[in-house]
Parts: C-alpha cells; structure tokens; sequence
C-alpha cells in the first residue's frame, strides 16, 4: 500500500511534469552555454582582456548590482512565506506543492525568478575581472556560482519535496541580505567605516557556514523522513559539503593565520 508520503510525493512529480517552462529553462542548454561564456570570460577572455589596461572603478555598476540583490532577497523571502504559510522554518516537514493553480503558478514563478537572480549573481566575477582583482576570483567563488545556478535548475525540474526545497532558498536569501547590504555600505562608506566593520566580514563567513550546517541537517531530515531522489541527493549533498569545506578553508587561512591579502569571493 503506498503510504501518505510516497502518494504526496507521486502528487508533486505529476504537477511538474505537467508544466511548461519557458524555453531557456525547458532544458539544461542554454545554461550551459551561460556558464561555458562565463567560465571562458573569467578564466581565459577577461584577464587576458584586462592584461594591458587600468583597471575599471565600476562602482555605480557595484551600487546597483548590491541593491538588486538585497531588493530580490526581500521579495524571495516573502513569496516563500506566502507560499509556506509562514512555517518555512519547520524544515523536516513534508511539503508538496498542492493541487491549488495559484500556489502552483507562484511556486514556479518564485523559481524562474531565482534562475535570474541567480545568473546575475554571475556579474560579480566579472566584475573582479574588469577591476583586476584576479586573485578574488577563486576555485570556490567559481564553483559556487557555477553550482548555485544548476542546483536551481535542478530545483525546477526535478525536486520531489515540493515546497520543503525553498527552506534552502530561505536561508540563503537571508544570509544574502545581510552579505549584500555589507557591501553596499562598504561601497560607499569611507576606509575609516570600511575598518570598523571588518568584524562584520568575519561574522558573514561564519553565517555562511551554519548556513551550510542547517542544509545539511533539513537534507538530512527530508531524506530520511520524505524520501529524495538519490541523484539529486548526491549531488546537492556533495555541492554543500564542497561550499562548507571551501568556508571553513577560507575563514581559517583568513581569521587563524596572519594576514596574506585579501582573498573573499565578494564585490567590494
């Protein structure tokens, strides 16, 4: 006899089979183009484009690109509590996406607006790139923009825990807010602000990670409790254990050990 999980879970994978994705989502190509430009641009194309020329200043382009994400972080967060009724934090529970068209609609609307948002996440390596500020651009900052956006692709086609998967969106819009309002202020703020908060810095790191933390424990919980499709759950364990690791990596060669530079993946 199927029980209420396994008959939830079979309710959710009819609904999305049933929806039609715009076409640069409908299949993995056109994402993995972006990302091959991307890769291509700030690995080969950029700094060789940068080679002979001053660096770009670009802070307007900095101003706004932190705005937008902050703005985006604020109405990812209310269309999530919206959507959960304002019980996201109960992370272990099992959640499908119910037969209501209007949730249905928001919850792949909220999805393809995080496919955006997380693309234009892409414009901050660039951005190191056209400063000259090569040695921010590193394995992890790359990996985790790369994996960010499938895990969103993934989160479009073939998540089978309905609206339990945005617990993960929750966190990280919150830990976004916070990281990106840092670097507003440190883009206009004068150096004597900027030294005030570098605590704040070592504080986002360690958000970052007990972000990672609660991840895996809701991934966890949903496994054991709800079932997940063992690729999916390879992958997205594999994906934040890798992120946790490269933290944990950064923040003790940045915070344990005498100082080398500046290193974080961030546009400040």
């Amino acid at each position: 006899m199927e029980t209420a999980t396994s008959a939830s879970a079979s309710a959710t994978a009819s609904v999305i089979q049933e929806i039609k994705h715009p076409w640069m989502m409908a299949d993995p190509w056109f994402m993995v183009t972006m990302l091959g430009i991307y890769l291509y641009f700030v690995k080969e194309q950029g700094p060789l484009f940068m080679q002979f020329r001053k660096p770009y200043e670009l802070k307007k382009l900095i101003i706004g690109h932190n705005v937008v994400q902050v703005l985006s972080c604020i109405y990812v967060l209310r269309e999530i509590s919206y959507l959960s009724d304002n019980a996201i934090y109960i992370f272990w529970k099992c959640r499908d996406l119910g037969s209501s068209p209007e949730m249905v609609r928001r919850y792949f609307e909220l999805a393809y607006f995080l496919f955006w948002l997380k693309t234009s996440e892409l414009l901050e390596t660039v951005i190191f790139v056209l400063r000259k500020k090569q040695n921010q651009v590193s394995n992890l900052h790359i990996f985790h923009h790369f994996s960010t956006l499938t895990l969103i692709y993934i989160l479009i086609h073939y998540n089978r825990n309905g609206l339990a998967a945005y617990y993960v969106v929750f966190l990280n819009s919150l830990v976004h807010i916070i990281m990106y309002s840092y670097y507003l202020v440190t883009a206009v703020a004068d150096k004597g602000v900027i030294r005030a908060l570098t605590p704040v810095k070592k504080s986002i790191t360690v958000i970052q990670m007990v972000q990672f933390g609660l991840i895996l424990t809701q991934v966890a919980f949903q496994t054991a409790i709800c079932g997940m499709p063992k690729v999916v759950f390879g992958y997205f364990t594999f994906v934040i254990m890798v992120m946790l690791y490269g933290f944990y990596d950064f923040y003790t060669r940045a915070y344990k050990s005498p100082p080398q530079g500046k290193s974080h993946a961030s546009v400040e």
